[in-house]
């Protein structure tokens, strides 16, 4: 988090800053409005005070709550009753007070941590975690994810539920899932996006690397029946080389059957470069020897460009095709 300071210079800013920074203006605007009219509030009275806040787009009531609970707590604090019956009794640190309990709930603020997973973020949300702690910390879930989890945790359950018999529903045995498993799938969904990359055989037909069958139909990575399930009650599709009806994955046997464009696609991390995908590729068996070059698209139907081992893959050359100088018998043909 970068701010140019009076020298014109850039330096870091915490995010604790920001938010104490948002949060004074908003009060010092309410407080300005306030103290602006005050003689004619304190002449006025409490319903005076009280219609000072109708042009914050709340009722009335919600400010009745407000004041509420400042009496409670200037009474329980400075053993003060009834204050807003003797409003020329107040100064600004109580005008500050009453503005400041108002901000915090017609005005609530969070922060969100987008750039929670660079290596220095770690010193600032452990600030923030300690100098916030009245509601905590929560990590954020994409919607798609948060439904499959919802689903895994009910087919798991249910799961568990035929060996514990006691429990009634299923997200009551959710806190004994074995070896932290439940905290292991959170944490995996907070982590930054993967990026996609569909490696081909062919620019033009996007047909799958022949290589990739193996690690496709064979490999123990690949989802079990039961994770299948899973992502199909949420709405997902089972994998192309899944066979519904034996269990179990299969290789294209018939050699004239149309191969299915994009099948595959791996997983890489955020900042890796055309030659990580390299060393994936070679490291499924799909690929042998050493590098070429390699070409990559954004989408079907563009015009391949040229990339280099350094390159960063992205949106922009998801599509990618990788040639070697070795050639495995598929690549012979």
């Amino acid at each position: 988090n970068k701010v140019v300071n009076e020298e014109g210079s850039e330096e870091s800013n915490h995010p604790i800053n920001d938010l104490a920074w948002v949060r004074n203006e908003l009060v010092e605007w309410v407080y300005f409005n306030l103290a602006s009219r005050w003689d004619s509030i304190v002449r006025r009275g409490k319903k005076k005070l009280l219609g000072m806040f109708s042009g914050y787009k709340q009722s009335q009531s919600f400010v009745l709550d407000v004041f509420a609970a400042m009496e409670k707590f200037m009474l329980k604090t400075q053993s003060r009753d009834r204050i807003f019956d003797n409003l020329d009794s107040w100064d600004e640190g109580d005008l500050h007070t009453l503005v400041s309990a108002f901000v915090g709930v017609r005005f609530p603020m969070a922060l969100a941590l987008n750039k929670c997973d660079l290596p220095s973020a770690a010193s600032f949300i452990k600030d923030i975690k300690s100098q916030l702690p009245i509601h905590g910390a929560h990590v954020g879930v994409g919607l798609s994810a948060h439904e499959e989890m919802k689903s895994m945790r009910h087919h798991v359950g249910l799961a568990l539920k035929s060996s514990e018999p006691s429990a009634t529903r299923p997200q009551d045995i959710v806190g004994e899932f074995p070896n932290g498993v439940w905290d292991t799938l959170q944490s995996a969904m907070s982590l930054r996006v993967p990026v996609l990359v569909f490696p081909v055989n062919d620019m033009k037909s996007y047909e799958p690397l022949p290589g990739m069958t193996q690690f496709a139909t064979r490999d123990s990575s690949l989802p079990n029946k039961g994770m299948i399930s899973c992502i199909t009650c949420s709405g997902g599709i089972a994998p192309f080389n899944w066979d519904a009806q034996n269990d179990i994955y299969i290789p294209m046997s018939n050699s004239n059957h149309t191969k299915p464009a994009l099948r595959d696609a791996l997983l890489m991390k955020p900042g890796s470069i055309v030659e990580d995908v390299y060393m994936g590729l070679k490291w499924a068996g799909a690929i042998e020897g050493e590098f070429v070059r390699a070409e990559g698209a954004s989408e079907i139907s563009e015009k391949p460009k040229l990339l280099s081992k350094t390159d960063v893959v992205g949106r922009h050359n998801r599509i990618m095709r990788i040639m070697t100088t070795k050639r495995k018998e598929w690549q012979r043909k």
